[in-house]
Parts: C-alpha cells; sequence; structure tokens
C-alpha cells in the first residue's frame, strides 16, 4: 500500500479489518481520534503486542539457579524466589527440586534430604529457621571476638 501511494486513513481501516480476537479488543478501546497516522497505529501495535508483552518463563529456568559458594543462604532464597516469581504456573514439587538442585552442599541441603519436604511453603520455614540459628551462632561468635579484642587491648596497655 506504501508503494500505491495509498493515504493513511484507507491503510488504517484496511488494517483494522483484519484484527481478530484480542486484538480487535485492543483496537476497539483505543480512543477515538488519539491515532492519525497509520506508522502512529503500527507502532501502537507493536508496542503494545510485541514490545511490551513480557513472556513467563518455563520451570525449567529454575533448574539452571545455583547457590555460589560465598552466597548466604538468605541470599540464594532471595534470588531464587525473584525467578520463580517470573514463571507461569509454577508446581510446587518442581519448585522444591529445582530449589534443592540449586543449593551449595552442606548442612543445610543434607537437612531437607533427612526430612524430605513436599512443599515450597515447608522448604522457606526449614530454611528461615536455619538462617535464624546461624544469625544467632555468628551472633555469639561476634561478641566472643569483641570481648577477646578488648581483653588483647587492656594487656597491650597494661604492657606498656
Amino acid at each position: 500500500m506504501h508503494i500505491q501511494g495509498v493515504p493513511d486513513e484507507i491503510m488504517c481501516r484496511a488494517f483494522t479489518i483484519t484484527l481478530k480476537g484480542p486484538a480487535r479488543v485492543w483496537y476497539n478501546q483505543l480512543t477515538p481520534n488519539l491515532i492519525s497516522t497509520f506508522k502512529e497505529l503500527g507502532a501502537q501495535f507493536v508496542s503494545h503486542f510485541i514490545g511490551g508483552h513480557q513472556y513467563k518463563k518455563s520451570t525449567t529456568c529454575l533448574m539452571s539457579i545455583k547457590q555460589r559458594e560465598d552466597e548466604t543462604l538468605r541470599s540464594y532464597i532471595a534470588h531464587f524466589n525473584k525467578e520463580a516469581f517470573s514463571i507461569d504456573e509454577a508446581d510446587d514439587k518442581i519448585l522444591v527440586a529445582a530449589f534443592t538442585n540449586g543449593l551449595w552442599k552442606g548442612k543445610f541441603l543434607f537437612s531437607l534430604y533427612k526430612y524430605d519436604p513436599k512443599t515450597m511453603s515447608e522448604v522457606l520455614y526449614r530454611a528461615t529457621k536455619y538462617i535464624n540459628a546461624e544469625d544467632t551462632l555468628l551472633a555469639k561468635e561476634e561478641k566472643l571476638r569483641k570481648r577477646e579484642r578488648q581483653e588483647d587491648t587492656r594487656l597491650d596497655r597494661g604492657q606498656k
């Protein structure tokens, strides 16, 4: 139609005749007289149906998520959950399998194998308990180190 020099009004009308389903619904919801050229109509269509659409990922992409050796369990959970929310209709069994598959070897992974949680809620509950225990131990260790540093400082002052 461009080659033939057909006016924009005719190209817009010809384009709209071909629309069906969601495209027809989209077109019918456009504000009248908002679009004045065929180029604008095409850009709006592409933006709505192609450029602006975010496709959901498949569950197989979850299997590629791995906890790094230096990554905390808390950070891994946040990373995993962010990806899991982008999955369309993720099944609990798949989520549990993918999460477990990506975990770094350690005590928490061992505990999951030992108790075999069936849902992601169970996994996250166990992870929260594990993280809380880890945080408590780290706080105790830090308190002990701080006390040792204070004693070392006192001894250094006494020697001078």
